[in-house]
């Protein structure tokens, strides 16, 4: 394969592939601490939890749009490596970065906008009530379609890259991450194509697992590219 003429420094990707990794972690655990509103009995009883829940639900959300942003941001050298201007690399990063934007959108609304919402409406009388129940399943149904939205298009990101690694192997481990980079594709894209189901704080971490795996792969490229320039 003839290399692209800016490939990142040895000492960048390995701050990339740290990045890539340390941030799968973290998010990984902001996931596992994501607040879960319980069945209640009633509409205020709702938005009591909800309040409750207001400092907790905007930190792990704030943590995981800062996740985000690092990961792009580690997926960018990732991508300088592969050559960004080769037609799959340049997919995959509109598509990845496509993704991030319609997944914080999903965020600021589940993290920051419902809980402001209820804080404002918990005294308000019976009858804003009921409108605020209506606007916030609302607010609810988008925030399901934008975040399966997002997830799907880094489905195809990941697809891309792995056909940009798998289509021109020049570093140790690219076919293997390339076949990762499929499953981390291909699974969780069918499952939310086809279960048509409501993600959940668990469904998600099961989502997010599958790309972890191919987060750590291509972290690890990065890393034995520079071991091998």
């Amino acid at each position: 394969m003839h290399l692209p003429a800016t490939v990142p420094l040895p000492s960048h990707r390995r701050r990339a592939a740290l990045a890539i990794a340390g941030t799968t972690g973290v998010a990984l655990v902001a996931l596992s601490h994501h607040p879960v509103v319980a069945k209640a009995s009633s509409v205020q009883e709702s938005l009591a939890q909800l309040v409750s829940l207001q400092l907790m639900d905007g930190v792990v959300h704030g943590v995981l749009i800062v996740m985000l942003a690092m990961l792009a941001g580690g997926f960018a050298v990732f991508s300088a490596l592969l050559g960004r201007q080769r037609p799959p690399v340049i997919i995959a990063m509109a598509g990845y970065g496509l993704g991030c934007c319609i997944v914080v959108g999903a965020m600021l609304l589940d993290g920051f906008a419902v809980p402001h919402l209820a804080r404002q409406f918990i005294a308000a009388p019976q009858s804003e009530v009921d409108v605020i129940y209506v606007v916030l399943r609302v607010i609810g149904t988008i925030i399901q379609v934008l975040t399966k939205a997002g997830l799907l298009s880094m489905c195809a990101a990941f697809l891309a890259w792995s056909y940009a690694l798998a289509s021109a192997p020049a570093w140790p481990w690219s076919r293997w991450c390339a076949a990762l980079g499929l499953a981390a594709g291909i699974l969780p894209g069918l499952f939310i194509l086809v279960a048509d189901v409501r993600l959940t704080p668990g469904s998600l971490m099961a989502i997010f697992g599958v790309h972890s795996i191919w987060n750590l792969a291509a972290a690890a490229v990065l890393v034995r590219s520079g071991r091998s320039a």
